[in-house]
């Protein structure tokens, strides 16, 4: 979490804030989660035949395969879209190949399942180091002559391929972990379950140091592919083992780790106020008022923290045209001359996403306004606002996973107890409606504790340091929506297929259907 937000995205935010609708929020916030719920339950609309009647008698499940190369390699290819945008990748080119790598790997799965048997074992992760090899081609025959023409493409593309590898390391390390606590007794899955939160601590470490050119982004980037997969398991283990034991040891360990990045949340607001009361005494917060933007054009009594921020930013910093990350491409951009000196040498200093240690963010070290520079308060201040909201940012997003996967996987488990297809999938083959509701209600009582959790950051957030906690929620989800939904599809598309009978999915390794 250590890191700030550009001066761009803090001048955005504060806009945003003060002039969009809470009904428009409130809308964003309960809309994105639909899409990936859409386009999982979707599939399961064509009826699948039982996996004993081999590959003659599932022709729908080929049909299915293809619909699912199809979700996934588009997702991963708009991935790098984005990731890359100084690289043009028209939309019509990414269709097509699409297609052609979708049918590709029908093609493999087929040739491997008549070789080997149907279902073929763990189809998933057999097909991703073909699949991956697929996309690269693709890749390297519509970007080799552009790459070398654009300066600052190949950096750019080093660090999305380092993402891409994160990711299809999450895909190879959970099934692993579900594997062994799937055959742990109740006692040993309570013990066993601590290890999840540092599995995903370590994968938030990895992918963050694989992103370090996307600035702004990063928070959402991380969060929304580890996070949302390992919330996803955590509904998954809740779901194999509904223990309240492990419900709660769960959100303990949230709880402790949320109290500490906010710990010392009192000596920051303190340490702002400081440099806000020396500022009004050197200056007078009205003088910055006339070059301010309409939008915080607003009495100097109900100036929030944001508001205050952007007035200094828009009157100490001059715009000059910067190597925007955005995932828009380039754009004009604010930067004081001594930001555009220390630029490389921020990506260069970031360490880690550990929880946030109360000196680097809240302590009183490094925000007490200089005594021999009159300049010094209103740069401190506001490099210390783009800390709090980029750190934030980070802590919003966590929490809002946490709060809608279990909530997508409980609709998802209700809509698909009444489709056909839902004897074929392990969470469901053999469940009978009160089991059905003993489970949602545990996997509903991890969420709604979070739903607790993610109030009481929003509370926090607004009354003690003056953000807008809710309206920045929004922002990164209305602002970065392809990104987000990019990740929520494809991790729970992924995660709704890898328990399919069909997939071949057996961790006992004993694989019985290949011996009948």
């Amino acid at each position: 979490m250590h890191g700030q937000h550009s001066t761009q995205r803090v001048l955005e935010l504060t806009k945003y804030a003060n002039e969009t609708s809470w009904l428009r929020v409130i809308t964003i916030l309960l809309v994105t989660p639909l899409p990936c719920l859409v386009v999982t339950v979707l599939v399961d609309i064509l009826p699948l035949a039982d996996p004993s009647e081999g590959l003659e008698g599932n022709k729908m499940y080929f049909v299915r395969l293809f619909y699912t190369f199809m979700v996934i390699t588009f997702l991963a290819t708009h991935q790098f879209r984005l990731n890359v945008p100084v690289l043009p990748y028209p939309l019509q080119r990414t269709i097509r190949n699409t297609v052609f790598i979708s049918g590709f790997c029908v093609g493999v799965y087929y040739g491997l399942a008549t070789a080997i048997g149907f279902p073929l074992p763990f189809s998933l992760m057999t097909l991703t180091p073909i699949w991956i090899s697929f996309v690269a081609i693709s890749l390297a025959m519509e970007w080799k002559k552009k790459l070398k023409e654009t300066p600052g493409a190949g950096r750019m593309l080093v660090s999305s391929i380092k993402l891409w590898m994160c990711e299809a390391l999450l895909v190879f390390t959970y099934p692993v972990y579900y594997y062994i606590f799937s055959t742990l007794s109740r006692k040993g899955k309570t013990a066993f379950a601590l290890l999840l939160p540092v599995i995903k601590l370590v994968m938030k470490n990895i992918i963050a140091r694989s992103v370090v050119h996307l600035i702004d982004e990063m928070p959402e980037v991380v969060v929304f592919n580890a996070e949302v997969f390992n919330a996803l398991f955590v509904s998954y283990c809740m779901q194999n083992s509904p223990s309240v034991w492990i419900t709660l040891e769960m959100m303990v360990f949230d709880a402790l780790m949320m109290a500490f990045s906010l710990r010392d949340t009192g000596n920051s607001r303190r340490s702002l106020k400081e440099l806000e009361r020396r500022i009004e005494h050197e200056r007078s917060w009205g003088s910055f008022l006339d070059r301010a933007s309409s939008s915080t054009r607003r009495s100097s009594t109900r100036l929030t923290t944001l508001d205050r921020a952007s007035m200094l930013l828009h009157h100490n910093f001059k715009p000059e045209v910067a190597p925007a990350s955005s995932l828009d491409g380039f754009k004009p951009v604010f930067v004081s001359p001594a930001a555009a000196k220390s630029s490389g040498a921020a990506v260069k200093s970031f360490r880690s996403i550990i929880p946030i240690s109360s000196k680097q963010l809240f302590g009183r070290a490094g925000v007490h306004p200089a005594t021999n520079t009159d300049d010094n308060s209103p740069i401190r201040y506001t490099r210390k606002v783009q800390q709090l909201v980029y750190a934030a940012e980070f802590l919003l997003l966590l929490n809002y996973v946490e709060v809608i996967i279990p909530l997508v996987y409980s609709i998802y488990l209700y809509v698909m107890y009444q489709l056909p297809n839902r004897d074929y999938y392990a969470q469901l083959h053999g469940v009978d409606p009160q089991h059905l509701v003993h489970t949602l209600k545990g996997v509903q009582l991890y969420g709604s504790l979070q739903l607790v959790s993610l109030l009481v950051l929003f509370f926090v957030l607004q009354c003690s340091l003056g953000l807008s906690p809710i309206h920045q929620l929004a922002f990164v989800l209305e602002k970065q929506k392809s990104g987000v939904q990019l990740k929520l599809i494809f991790w729970v598309y992924y995660n709704v297929q890898a328990s399919l009978q069909h997939s071949g999915y057996d961790y006992s390794l004993k694989f019985a259907w290949l011996h009948q």
